[in-house]
């Protein structure tokens, strides 16, 4: 495997400063084994590829290990999402119990009611907004990881005011950085993406893009993954494939993909 830069004249960071995903074979596509803390990152792909499977395992690997996690939903009910970490063996239910992992369920339409005051929202906006949080985050938990599935589900909700989602996804970007969190927020996309956001905004303020590929050979799909960039680490710059097994994500590094 050789790794390249992304961009040229990165720095690597510490292996301190390393998160550590735990999806089998996913961090060795990493010259520093896994994702530079604080970074925020884009999951892309299409309809049922894994995406939310892959952010779920995130957490579940880390939340096992003590480390707080924050699913916020803008899409699927909370005992939907357990159910579906539960069918892969993941005690999710204690990770709640104890603290280490929160999800949380938020209708974008409310949140954008609140920040501009109306759906359409009115010529202050950004005014308006600037003291409002784009996500809510419980008082007193300060998580390491936060995953927001999907921002998809926002362009829905403010298409008739591009504007205000530019705003909020300003917002967003700048309020995750504040937290410190290491973030993965879902975009859909075609199944073969030649963007990996909704507008296109959202790729250029992120630090990096992991792209889920759903790939017909002949009569059957392939599954795979590639790393298209990641801000202050060499990776992989190959399409490698993965399976979803039935205790989540595997990764095959020496499997290489053609999408073509």
């Amino acid at each position: 495997m050789e790794p390249e830069v992304y961009p040229p004249d990165a720095k690597e960071v510490s292996s301190s400063d390393v998160l550590k995903t735990g999806i089998p074979g996913f961090d060795e596509l990493f010259s520093i084994g896994g994702i530079p803390k604080g970074n925020i990152v884009i999951i892309a792909g299409g309809p049922g590829v894994g995406k939310s499977t892959f952010c779920r395992q995130i957490c579940n690997n880390l939340a096992s290990k003590k480390h707080r996690c924050l699913y916020v939903s803008f899409e699927e009910g909370i005992e939907k999402i357990e159910r579906s970490m539960i069918s892969f063996g993941w005690d999710v239910e204690k990770y709640e119990k104890e603290g280490t992992f929160i999800i949380q369920k938020m209708d974008p339409l409310d949140i954008l009611r609140i920040k501009f005051g109306s759906i359409g929202g009115g010529e202050s906006a950004a005014e308006i907004t600037a003291k409002i949080q784009p996500i809510t985050i419980p008082r007193g938990f300060e998580p390491e990881v936060i995953v927001v599935d999907s921002l998809t589900a926002v362009v829905a909700a403010t298409i008739s005011k591009a504007k205000n989602y530019r705003i909020y996804l300003q917002q967003l970007f700048n309020f995750f950085e504040e937290t410190g969190a290491t973030t993965f927020l879902v975009t859909e996309t075609d199944e073969i993406p030649r963007r990996y956001s909704s507008t296109g905004i959202e790729e250029f303020l992120a630090d990096g893009i992991i792209v889920l590929y759903n790939i017909q050979k002949g009569s059957v799909r392939e599954s795979a993954l590639e790393i298209v960039k990641m801000r202050y680490t060499k990776h992989e710059k190959r399409i490698v494939a993965f399976e979803i097994t039935d205790k989540g994500i595997v990764v095959h590094p020496d499997r290489q993909v053609s999408i073509d």
